[in-house]
């Protein structure tokens, strides 16, 4: 049980990680004439998944596949923490 709360708590900060390149490359891209966004001088933009960041959709969509998995990641260590309680709970019954 804990070795699954280990994992789901890994995902999280690796997410976090990629929130965070993510919205540096999308800060990096600043408004341009006409209303469009031009790239300013930035690094290598980081590829999450089969995205590109190359402009604010792409990164966009990035985020809200970061926030997708953080959320799950989030879901399985509470349902990880419940099925340890309930385990608990079980054991508990049993010696009284």
């Amino acid at each position: 049980m804990l070795h699954v709360i280990a994992i789901a708590s890994n995902a999280l900060q690796v997410e976090s990680r990629k929130l965070s390149e993510i919205a540096s490359a999308v800060a990096a891209t600043g408004p341009s004439a006409g209303g469009q966004t031009a790239p300013v001088d930035r690094p290598t933009p980081v590829r999450i998944g089969a995205l590109p960041l190359g402009g604010p959709l792409e990164g966009m969509v990035s985020l809200k596949e970061a926030e997708l998995a953080y959320g799950l990641n989030a879901a399985v260590i509470a349902t990880a923490d419940e099925m340890a309680d309930t385990l608990l709970e079980v054991f508990d019954r049993d010696t009284r």
